[in-house]
């Protein structure tokens, strides 16, 4: 195929084809790249900006090995849309090959040179890329006045290798570390007669829109807003006029949002990019009562000074001085004196649940448990949601209220804890099992998914879930996390 630039009347089909997602949208589970990967954050920004793709199992292959065809396409997609949609689209409607796009494209938009020293053809598109052709290329993306300087060392001192450069790969090299977009690796070489990586060759491509946007900082762009709701459905979008370094949260217009707020996706306008996804979710139950007493107070019907006392207070997770009124009687007291108090606070309550049979099928039952009489009515409905709710979570085991000694700090005390299904969903600290035997949502039945019914619905009514509540993220590896747990006061 002879490439050349294609008619510009095919422009339009530029940013259609340029990306997957809206940048900001929800991101995707990757079977293959954890959150724990080091290059996870970047990965998933160019996956959201279009620059990169997965494949249809949804693996996004870090560690696999880029060829030219790769490379190319993920750089013309970022930083030479029309020149990329241009010949993508003939290359689509001839039904050539797909790496033959970016090849195109290169050559239209000078990325690849006439005569160019580069040993790359039509017939190496599916090879590897070096690493040190790859710097070339990254190089050649730069605005012109981006330059930098390493206080201390050049890249001829710190690459061991240096001389196994030529002069052009030397001068695009030391350009890329005097920016900081390359750093030397551990062993003090480049490598720059390896192949490259999906992982790192991301990295080293943000680290380059982050040199063109830093030079088009402030440039006028006009950008599509998708507003959605979690679970992706569209709430609202707008076509706004921003700037490149503006916040896509600050661009829009939220007031026709009524009963939603703000929950992800906001991230900084990029040269390479107009199209984002913010996604919002229903306020909570306490959330529209707080707004409603805001309300009041703007009509003259409720005081400022009444803000504390109000019973949003109840729903909203963790301790308030509204719940401790609520359970002790006090705003200022936080436990039982003692097992008679307690005791004397108690009641149980039975509620509708769903079981599994010896088949495994799911059947209706009921259960009961103990629980501090001021919560009674709270606990009746959160378990007739969930039993409710389409996922039919089943309970096993259950357990509210049990005096567990005079020092005991917990909430089950207190008759403001709840356990579920024990066995299937572990108390683990510093990746050591304390009580239990597993946690597998999603395979086990029994055990608590966090983006599920149950979860969900307790917090609904102002209570915590020990699975997240103390650590720092999902990693059973470091912190605490006990999955089985519910507690009104977040204890």
């Amino acid at each position: 195929m002879k490439c050349k630039k294609l008619l510009r009347y095919l422009f339009c089909l530029s940013f259609s084809l340029l990306l997957l997602l809206p940048a900001g949208a929800m991101a995707a589970d990757y079977p293959d790249l954890p959150e724990s990967h080091w290059a996870y954050t970047e990965m998933d920004e160019a996956i959201a900006l279009g620059i990169i793709k997965g494949y249809e199992d949804g693996r996004i292959a870090p560690e696999d090995t880029l060829t030219w065809g790769q490379y190319l396409t993920m750089l013309e997609r970022a930083f030479y849309p029309e020149d990329y949609a241009e010949n993508d689209a003939v290359v689509t409607a001839e039904a050539l090959p797909w790496y033959l796009s970016g090849y195109c494209a290169a050559q239209a938009s000078g990325l690849l040179l006439e005569d160019d020293f580069l040993n790359v053809e039509e017939s190496l598109l599916e090879t590897p890329i070096l690493r040190q052709d790859a710097v070339v290329l990254l190089e050649r993306v730069l605005p012109e006045g981006a330059s930098g300087y390493r206080y201390g060392s050049t890249a001829g001192e710190t690459f061991s290798d240096w001389n196994e450069l030529s002069a052009n790969h030397q001068s695009a090299l030391n350009r890329l570390y005097d920016l900081y977009v390359v750093n030397g690796r551990d062993d003090g070489t480049f490598g720059g007669n390896e192949t490259i990586k999906r992982c790192d060759g991301s990295v080293l491509l943000l680290r380059i829109l982050q040199q063109v946007d830093r030079a088009r900082y402030g440039e006028t762009m006009e950008v599509t807003l998708h507003l959605v709701d979690q679970n992706g459905n569209p709430l609202d979008k707008q076509t706004v006029e921003g700037h490149i370094g503006s916040w896509t949260l600050n661009l829009a217009d939220t007031n026709a949002l009524q009963g939603y707020t703000y929950s992800s996706g906001s991230q900084s306008v990029s040269s390479v990019c107009r199209e984002y996804t913010l996604v919002f979710r229903p306020l909570t139950k306490a959330e529209l009562a707080q707004e409603e007493f805001w309300d009041k107070v703007d009509r003259g019907e409720a005081d400022w000074d009444d803000y504390y006392s109000q019973d949003f207070w109840l729903w909203f997770q963790g301790e308030s001085d509204r719940k401790h009124l609520l359970l002790f009687g006090d705003e200022n007291k936080r436990r039982f004196a003692d097992k008679a108090e307690a005791e004397a606070n108690m009641t149980t309550v039975s509620f509708p649940v769903w079981k599994l049979d010896s088949s495994g099928n799911k059947v209706s039952s009921t259960a009961s448990l103990s629980i501090h009489a001021a919560l009674a009515d709270e606990v009746v409905a959160i378990f007739t949601e969930i039993y409710n709710d389409p996922e039919q979570f089943p309970i096993k085991d259950i357990g509210g209220y049990g005096w567990r000694g005079d020092s005991a700090t917990g909430e089950h005390n207190c008759g403001t804890a709840i356990d579920i299904n024990w066995d299937e969903n572990y108390q683990i600290r510093e990746g050591k099992i304390e009580a239990g035997s597993l946690w597998q949502p999603g395979t086990n039945a029994y055990s608590i998914d966090p983006n599920g019914s149950v979860v969900r619905i307790f917090a609904e009514h102002g209570w915590s879930w020990g699975g997240d509540a103390w650590a720092w993220d999902s990693d059973d590896s470091s912190g605490y996390h006990d999955y089985m747990h519910f507690s009104y006061m977040g204890m």
